[in-house]
C-alpha cells in the first residue's frame, strides 16, 4: 500500500533537439496536440511521486512537461498514473497535493462535485481512497496569515506583536531564549514564506515556553498572550501529529505526542476529527465577530480538510487493513520536494533548470534507483582536494594567526571580567540569566553523559525547588531537564560575556581555540570544580560548549543586522537574491 503525491516545479522555457538522440526537448508532453498545430513551451514539470507506507520507497511514477493545464487534463493523467500503478501491484489509498485552486477542483471531479475525504477508488472497487492537502503547506499558510495580521478566537486577540517584542529583547545577546528567531521569521519576503523549518520553527515549543516564561515572570508585556501562545501550540501540535516517523523516539523524547499509532482510540485521532476543526471555526467566527479578518478561507479549509483526511486514513490503516502500527510523516509531500531538489542538483545545483536537464536526472533516477548517497554505500558524498599551494598557503595563515594572538592586548574591563572567572559570581534574574541557565542545565547533562562523576557534577547542581531564574526549564521539563545551581550560571554568564567582549579584537581564524587558550588558566581555579581528576577536562569541556553557540548567535545577530533587498514578487530564480 503506497500514498501517491503530486506537485509541479517551474523549469526554464527552453527548447533544445538533441542531435545524438534525436528527439526535442522543452515541449508540451500532457496533451495529444493534432499534427500541424503550434505546440507550447513548458514551463512547468508536474511529478508523480509513489511513496510506501508499510515499506520504505519513494518511486517516481510519472513525470509530464507542461505550461498550464486544465481540470479535466489532470484528472485524466492522474487517473491513468493510478491505472498503471494498480497493473504493476500498488494499491493507492492516499493521494496528496497542495491545495491551490486547480487541485482543489481536481478533488471536487473526483468526489463527483463536492469535495470529500474519502472517495470510491477509480480503479480498484470496494476499496477507499483519501484525498488529503499536504500539511506542510498548510502550517504555511497559517503562520503567513499569523505574521500578516490580527485575528481572534473566544480566548482573546491572537497576534504576533509578541513574537516581535521577544526578538527585540533578546537582540544583543550572546545567548537567547529563541537562538533562531530571526527577521526572516519575522518579517519573510514572498520568496521567504516557502519554507518551511521557518514556519516550524515559528511554532516551535522553545517559543512557546519563552513566551510562557516572561508571562510568568510577570512582564505587563505578556499579560494577553494565552490566546497567542494557544494558537501557537495547536499548530504545533497539528504539526507534530503529522510528523511521527519513528517507534521509539517519543520515548527517548518523552513527548506523546509523536509516538506512532497503534488503536484508533488514540486521543490525538479524537483531536484531529473533532477538537482542532472547532477550534478553526472559532477562529474565523469570533473573528468576524469583532470585525477582523481571521484565517482565509481556503487555508481554514486546508487545515481542516487535512486533519479529517489523517483522521479518517490512519483509521481506516488500523481498524481494516490491519497495520500493527502507521507512522504519519509518510503522509507528507517530501518526498516529492525530495526530487526535485535532486533534480536540480543533477543539473548543477541550478534553480532554473530546463526540460532536458531534468528529464535526464529523472531518468537517471528511474535507472539506478539512488536520490541521494547514502552513507554505507560505496559513492563518496563529498571529496576534498587540497592542493601544495593551498596547503602552503594554509600553513601561512596560521603562523600569521599565531603570530598576532600573541600581541593581542585586551582593555581593562575585559580582562577584569576573564579574572572574575576565579570567584563564585549569583547572577541576577532577568531574560539574559533565565537563557544562561537553561544552557547550563544541558552542559550539565552532557558532563554526565562524559564522566559519570558524582564529585563533579554535584557543586553543579541544584536540589532545593527551583527559584525564579530556573522557571524556562521548570516549564519545559518533562522529567529529564537538570536544575544548574545559580553559582555555575554565573559562571556560564561570565564566560559567555567575555566571549562577547573578546570577539572584536580576535582574527576569523580559530578563534574559540583562542578562547579557550585565554579563558582555561583562570577558570581551572574557581573553588567550583573540586574534583582532582577530572578538573582539567571539565573546566575545558565547559568552555568550548559554552563558545559555540554564543559565537552562532553573535554572527547570527551580525547577519540578521544586514539591510536585506525586499522583493515585491517571487523571482523566478533563486539566483536574483545574489545579485
Amino acid at each position: 500500500m503506497c500514498s501517491l503525491i503530486m506537485d509541479d516545479m517551474s523549469i526554464k522555457e527552453k527548447v533544445h533537439y538533441c542531435r545524438a538522440e534525436d528527439r526535442i526537448y522543452g515541449l508540451e508532453t500532457t496533451s495529444s496536440t493534432r499534427v500541424g498545430t503550434k505546440q507550447k513551451v513548458a514551463n512547468k514539470m508536474l511529478c508523480f511521486v509513489v511513496q510506501g507506507l508499510s515499506t520504505r520507497y519513494t518511486i517516481p511514477a510519472g513525470y509530464f512537461f507542461h505550461s498550464s493545464l486544465t481540470t479535466q487534463e489532470l484528472y485524466l493523467l492522474t487517473k491513468n498514473i493510478l491505472q498503471l500503478l494498480t497493473n504493476c501491484g500498488y494499491i493507492v489509498i492516499r493521494f496528496v497535493t497542495d491545495n491551490i485552486s486547480t487541485n482543489v477542483a481536481l478533488f471536487k471531479k473526483f468526489g463527483n462535485g463536492s469535495l470529500k475525504n474519502s472517495i470510491n477508488h477509480p480503479i480498484l472497487e470496494h476499496i477507499p481512497l483519501f484525498l488529503s492537502f499536504d500539511f506542510c503547506h498548510a502550517l504555511k499558510n497559517a503562520r503567513n496569515l499569523f505574521l500578516d495580521h490580527d485575528m481572534y478566537s473566544s480566548q482573546g486577540k491572537i497576534s504576533s506583536c509578541y513574537l516581535k517584542l521577544l526578538y527585540d529583547l533578546q537582540k544583543g545577546m550572546p545567548v537567547k531564549l529563541v537562538r533562531y528567531l530571526t527577521k526572516k521569521h519575522l518579517f519573510p519576503s514572498n520568496f521567504e514564506k516557502m519554507n518551511v523549518l521557518r514556519a516550524i520553527q515559528v511554532f516551535s515549543p522553545t517559543v512557546i515556553f519563552s513566551l510562557k516564561f516572561l508571562k510568568a515572570a510577570g512582564d505587563d508585556r505578556f499579560v494577553d498572550a494565552d490566546a497567542s501562545i494557544f494558537y501557537m501550540e495547536n499548530m504545533y501540535h497539528f504539526f507534530q501529529v503529522h510528523n511521527v516517523s519513528s517507534r521509539d523516539h517519543y520515548l527517548r523524547s518523552l513527548d506523546s505526542s509523536i509516538a506512532p499509532y497503534v488503536h484508533i482510540s488514540d486521543e490525538r485521532l479524537d483531536w484531529l476529527n473533532v477538537t482542532f476543526p472547532k477550534y478553526i471555526d472559532d477562529i474565523q467566527k469570533t473573528s468576524v465577530d469583532v470585525g477582523f479578518k481571521g484565517l482565509t478561507k481556503e487555508t481554514a479549509h486546508a487545515l481542516q480538510f487535512t486533519a479529517k483526511s489523517t483522521y479518517l486514513c490512519v483509521n481506516f490503516l488500523l481498524s481494516q487493513v490491519g497495520f500493527y502500527y502507521v507512522v504519519t510523516r509518510s503522509f507528507s509531500s517530501d518526498a516529492v520536494e525530495a526530487m526535485f531538489s535532486h533534480v536540480r542538483l543533477k543539473g548543477g545545483s541550478n534553480d532554473a533548470t530546463d526540460a532536458r536537464a531534468a528529464d535526464y536526472a529523472l531518468r537517471q533516477i528511474l535507472r539506478c534507483g539512488i536520490v541521494k548517497a547514502s552513507h554505507s554505500s560505496n559513492t563518496a558524498e563529498n571529496v576534498n582536494y587540497i592542493s601544495p599551494a593551498n596547503i602552503l598557503n594554509l600553513q601561512e595563515n596560521r603562523e600569521s594567526f599565531t603570530k598576532h594572538t600573541e600581541q593581542l592586548i585586551f582593555p581593562i574591563e575585559v580582562r577584569r571580567n576573564i579574572h572574575n572567572l576565579k570567584k563564585c559570581i549569583i547572577p541576577d534574574n532577568n531574560i539574559f540569566s533565565a537563557s544562561v541557565a537553561f544552557l547550563a542545565g544541558y552542559i550539565i547533562k552532557k558532563l554526565e553523559d562524559l564522566f559519570h562523576c558524582d564529585e563533579c557534577l554535584t557543586p553543579l547542581l541544584c536540589t532545593s525547588i527551583p527559584d525564579p531564574l530556573l522557571q524556562l526549564i521548570a516549564i519545559q521539563n518533562r522529567g529529564g531537564l537538570v536544575y544548574p545551581k545559580d553559582i555555575f550560571v554565573g559562571i556560564i554568564q561570565l564566560i559567555a560575556e567575555s566571549i562577547q567582549q573578546m570577539l572584536p579584537f580576535l582574527q576569523h581564524d580559530n578563534p574559540g581555540k583562542y578562547i579557550l587558550e585565554e579563558l582555561y588558566p583562570h577558570l581551572v581555579q574557581n573553588p567550583i570544580f573540586v574534583c582532582a581528576n577530572h578538573r582539567d577536562s571539565v573546566c575545558k569541556y565547559i568552555i568550548k560548549t559554552t563558545v559555540k553557540p554564543v559565537l552562532s548567535n553573535l554572527c547570527l545577530e551580525t547577519t540578521d543586522s544586514v539591510k536585506r533587498f525586499a522583493l515585491n514578487f517571487k523571482p523566478k530564480s533563486r539566483k536574483v537574491l545574489k545579485l
